[in-house]
């Protein structure tokens, strides 16, 4: 389906470029991520606090590790109010561990917030520097062809590499 749509899109790109002479340029956001050093920084910083989350979730497992295997070491010697005391205990850790993963790493979770707030900014740095320019040189229409669903496209057409002098131009915060 999604190919389908893009050979559509491309279809309807090549026949307003015969009917409208439209300039037409593309960029490679993949080359864009690995040079642009902002990207870099915001990876590396994405990395550490990815880092200092799981050893946080670390902790947490190897606690209710520890209380699972003291659980099966000792149920023996237990009594049963002891034992569901215990049970209770390591389900309540179970769960405290679950939750954290969730609220980290899961959909809407800190880490996608945190990589969005390191990203958008630059995302927008390279949105104005793709305006500025399109409208110094006149292009009419700017891919991105990372995704790899354009089956062929001129080489010329290629800015990625002006758009990164214009996005090392700005001065860094």
């Amino acid at each position: 389906m999604r190919k389908a749509f893009v050979l559509l899109v491309l279809f309807v790109a090549t026949a307003l470029v015969q009917a409208a002479d439209l300039k037409i340029a593309y960029i490679n956001s993949e080359q864009l991520r690995l040079e642009y050093g902002a990207f870099a920084d915001a990876q590396a910083q994405f990395d550490k606090d990815v880092a200092t989350w799981e050893t946080e979730a670390g902790v947490l497992e190897t606690e209710l590790i520890d209380l699972q295997t003291e659980y099966e070491q000792q149920s023996l010697l237990l009594s049963e109010d002891k034992k569901k005391e215990r049970l209770r205990l390591i389900e309540q850790k179970q769960l405290e561990y679950q939750q954290f993963l969730a609220n980290i790493f899961g959909a809407g979770g800190q880490a996608e917030k945190r990589n969005a707030e390191l990203t958008s900014p630059l995302l927008e740095q390279i949105n104005e520097a793709l305006i500025d320019i399109a409208s110094r040189e006149g292009y009419d229409l700017i891919l991105d062809v990372a995704g790899g669903n354009v089956a062929y496209i001129d080489e010329n057409l290629d800015i990625t590499d002006r758009l990164l002098e214009e996005l090392s131009a700005i001065p860094s915060e």
